[in-house]
């Protein structure tokens, strides 16, 4: 087979670090005040703290309390002043002051009251792509805002304040993006300093964003220590955009500087006009060096930013999109060619924080899928599994028969249920696409009915074909396969056993009769005719249109021996002859149904 020309695996790096150290108390010279609205002398909680030096490098920095309180420090002694960010308000500065050796000093500062406002700011009144935009320009008007939220959520990582309940997710979506063929989720509840942190500025700058090789390709997404960077900033350039899709945003465009010619991203902050809030940034990646095809996925990401109630700001969700290829052979010319199979896609989300003073934040439910199982009587059936195809994402129905999916991504979903009277015959109802809308205010729905128990025997081996009317082996008797035989493989603790062979004979017949027979070891003169099937992931098996009116002997295979679940006829293996694995059961031609449970021993762990 020829070599994949594009690599086949699709890998993250977005790394969730432990909790550092405690924040050691201020040393040195030490800087205390208390920060007021200059309307009504009210504290203002929550606002950015800065220490500044002559040139106005920042030294220190910390959000004031509830109460307006602060306190920062410096290591050497100088000439300094504060500066007070609040998003939403004109920043404000305070006097210059001098610090010597030991010095403890304390400092009213009263907050701008003039509310910065983003709404009405064209963006076509700037489109030049600037570095580091000079003041007064309308794109440094955004950047400061956007500034503020960003400087904040590097802060809450430095301090690590919190402990998360974090949900990762796994997606892998059709090629279109829309269809969500499976999705993997797995939950996380620990102390860290912060719930996803990207690599350093200074490492994504100097060697790409991505790296994509022959055997695996490894994509970041930044955060806002990368954005704030002197390192970031140096190389990319900003401009003002708006979108009609996106009412009351405005975005500031962010690109690389011409000439950059590394693995790189372009994307956009988008800020709340009212507010000032940072609320998301939309990224994209750029110079992959991907295959013609693959560049359709659009692979890029989203980062989504929320303030919390005491002025922190977190990460509170996070997807990075990457196409995955397929290798095949091009039926015009031969030649081997990679295309997209779909889209991989892997994030994750903060579903509560908490902190000292209890549950700060919760996260909304995101997409759901709501409804109601009924059954034959249109009466609502509890207790029955509702899942999501391809996932492991499930819920159980309550005592009217209601049931709701929550933290759902856009896209298409195929909706299925089952309960325990449908599982004894090892059966699944047709499933049911539904699509989960972005923004949507109410849940998608779907409503199941469950069919009764003659209309399940009626579908059960409906996808089998049926044999003739009627099979007449060596020796001349006549088997009229009409049955169905299902039951389920436990061990002797109570465990369901999956992926077993169940192996459904039916009658012994003289191997000699066949034509061929010299090439049969004469010590295993019997066989049988039948059928194999497997068992499913709870442990249940369907045996379809076995005979009627005659012996079956039912037996679990032991690991290892090999069986073509199709083939009908079987020859004896030595272990057959052990009476105890084998269970008899006769099916009445009245009947045509039965049910028969298998043990099997328990194996050492």
């Amino acid at each position: 087979m020829p070599r994949p020309p594009f690599p086949m695996v699709r890998r993250l790096t977005f790394a969730i670090l432990l909790l550092g150290g405690i924040v050691a108390p201020a040393t040195g010279q030490v800087v205390r005040g208390r920060l007021v609205d200059s309307a009504d002398d009210a504290a203002v909680g929550g606002a950015m703290i800065s220490l500044l030096d002559r040139d106005d490098n920042q030294l220190s920095r910390v959000l004031t309390r509830d109460s307006g309180l602060f306190e920062v420090s410096t290591p050497a002694p100088g000439r300094f002043r504060l500066r007070a960010d609040r998003i939403g308000y004109a920043t404000t500065y305070s006097d210059f002051f001098d610090l010597a050796a030991g010095d403890t000093v304390t400092i009213r500062m009263a907050s701008a009251v003039a509310a910065v406002s983003l709404a009405g700011i064209e963006a076509e009144a700037d489109r030049r792509c600037r570095v580091r935009p000079e003041e007064g320009l309308a794109v440094t008007r955004v950047w400061d805002e956007a500034r503020k939220a960003l400087d904040a959520a590097a802060f809450t990582q430095e301090r690590g304040y919190y402990r998360y309940e974090m949900m990762g997710i796994l997606r892998q979506l059709g090629p279109e993006g829309r269809q969500v063929v499976s999705e993997d989720r797995n939950y996380e509840r620990a102390y860290r300093q912060y719930p996803f942190v990207s690599l350093s500025a200074d490492s994504l700058i100097a060697e790409g964003f991505a790296k994509i090789a022959s055997n695996e390709s490894v994509y970041w997404a930044p955060d806002a220590v990368v954005l704030l960077s002197d390192a970031f900033l140096d190389t990319h350039c900003f401009r003002l955009r708006t979108d009609g899709r996106e009412p009351g945003l405005v975005g500031l465009e962010f690109e690389p500087v011409p000439g950059r010619r590394i693995e790189e991203i372009r994307g956009t902050l988008w800020i709340d006009a009212e507010n000032s809030e940072l609320r998301r940034i939309d990224y994209f990646y750029q110079n992959l060096q991907l295959p013609a095809g693959l560049d359709r996925a659009n692979p890029g990401g989203t980062v989504e930013f929320e303030a919390l109630p005491n002025g922190t700001w977190i990460v509170s969700s996070w997807r990075i999109r990457m196409p995955r290829g397929k290798v095949q052979v091009s039926p015009f010319d031969g030649r081997v060619v990679t295309v997209l199979e779909g889209i991989t896609e892997q994030g994750g989300d903060v579903l509560r924080v908490h902190g000292s003073e209890g549950t700060v934040m919760e996260a909304d439910l995101g997409g759901r899928i709501a409804g109601v199982v009924f059954d034959s009587l249109r009466t609502g059936l509890p207790g029955a599994v509702v899942f999501i195809e391809g996932t492991t994402i499930e819920t159980t129905t309550d005592r009217e028969g209601r049931f709701e999916l929550n933290q759902l991504e856009p896209g298409v979903y195929s909706v299925n249920f089952t309960h325990r009277y449908l599982s004894r015959f090892s059966y699944l109802p047709e499933p049911w696409e539904v699509e989960v809308v972005d923004g949507a205010e109410t849940p998608a729905q779907v409503n199941f009915a469950a069919p009764r128990v003659g209309r399940v025997l009626d579908r059960l081996c409906a996808d089998v074909e049926p044999p003739d009317e009627s099979t007449t082996l060596p020796g001349g008797q006549v088997l009229r396969s009409h049955a169905i035989l299902v039951g389920r493989v436990m061990t002797d603790g109570g465990d369901p056993v999956s992926d077993a062979t169940v192996r459904v004979l039916f009658r012994e017949y003289d191997i000699s009769a066949f034509q061929g027979a010299s090439v049969v070891d004469r010590r295993l003169r019997a066989g049988r005719a039948g059928v194999a099937v497997t068992t499913d992931a709870a442990g249940y098996y369907r045996a379809c249109w076995v005979p009627v009116d005659t012996s079956l002997r039912v037996a679990v295979l032991e690991p290892g021996e090999k069986l073509d679940p199709d083939a009908l006829e079987v020859a004896y293996s030595p272990s057959e002859f052990v009476a105890s694995r084998e269970e008899e059961v006769i099916i009445p031609s009245a009947q045509r149904f039965a049910t028969l449970n298998l043990r099997v021993e328990s194996k050492p762990r």
